[in-house]
């Protein structure tokens, strides 16, 4: 079969996991938009994971507590949802696979992170399996570079073999990897820099809004609640691809935990989804600040 996955730390454990137990004959990296909109050529070869539920695949794997409010999955169909730190420790769970003890570590480090269980430390001086999930994460801006000896795709499907034979600390002394590595701290500060100055305070929420600006620095998405902490939800607008359309990103302070917004409900009124933390919302450009004008008053009103 096929298997059609995110290029982040989840969707990369949940090929490790699958090549152990299924016949995975080619591996393309998708993103929730592509399946949404149905841009994706899907078929009953394919097995979907970490990505909303579409109908002509031959079996899916999700985490995401927005698909549970979708009327379109039938009540019978191949693989497992449940709402889960991880769309890998959905895939554990399904098979519950001897062979999937040697990964037990792993699959721990991605809950870990998929579900935001950090410190403090862990966002402003990352190692380990948090700092490979910072580099292979696309919210990280690395990607946009393309000066790196091999491109971020190719390294993508590299690494889906390394994480599944080698420590993370193996991983990131590696040629390819040390280089974002080394820009990802090259711009530490500059992109700290950038928050203060791209981001405001408005009640309970930070808002930090790049659309239009022709470079970002490169980052981890939890900084932000470092430097706001008063906030207890942070929404970030951005251009997306080619600049269509805007990308509206919501996710509940991973420290200041008293946001009463279900996120991934709020983003699916909205043509978007996530969990009841995170959520992203995809919208033409037309429509984006009175999409975001709805949000924002939405969660000033939820506190």
């Amino acid at each position: 079969m096929n298997l059609i996955t995110r290029s982040d730390l989840d969707g990369l454990t949940c090929a490790v996991l699958l090549k152990e137990v299924e016949i995975i004959e080619r591996i393309t990296f998708a993103h929730p938009r592509d399946v949404q909109d149905r841009t994706l050529d899907v078929t009953e070869n394919d097995i979907l994971t970490n990505l909303p539920y579409h109908p002509d695949c031959g079996m899916w794997f999700d985490h995401h507590s927005s698909e549970e409010e979708r009327l379109d999955i039938p009540a019978a169909f191949e693989g497992r949802f449940e709402v889960a730190p991880s769309a890998a420790r959905v895939v554990y769970n399904h098979y519950r696979s001897h062979r999937f003890h040697k990964y037990d570590y792993l699959v721990s480090q991605v809950d870990k992170v998929d579900s935001a269980q950090l410190s403090v430390e862990d966002v402003t001086e990352p190692s380990g399996w948090v700092l490979v999930s910072y580099i292979t994460d696309p919210r990280t801006g690395l990607g946009r570079y393309h000066d790196y000896g091999i491109s971020n795709k190719d390294l993508m499907h590299r690494m889906i073999d390394l994480i599944g034979t080698h420590s993370a600390e193996e991983i990131l002394a590696m040629r390819d990897i040390r280089q974002r590595v080394r820009r990802y701290f090259e711009q530490e500060d500059e992109f700290r820099a950038f928050l203060q100055k791209a981001s405001k305070r408005d009640g309970n929420v930070v808002l930090t809004d790049t659309r239009g600006m022709a470079e970002v620095p490169t980052g981890n998405r939890f900084l932000v609640y470092t430097l706001f902490p008063e906030a207890n939800i942070s929404v970030r607008v951005m251009d997306g691809r080619d600049g269509m359309n805007a990308v509206i990103t919501i996710g509940h302070s991973i420290f200041n935990r008293t946001s009463r917004t279900n996120v991934g409900e709020l983003c699916a009124k909205h043509g978007g989804g996530g969990h009841r933390k995170v959520g992203t919302i995809q919208v033409e450009g037309d429509y984006a600040d009175d999409t975001l004008a709805v949000v924002l008053e939405q969660i000033k009103k939820d506190g």
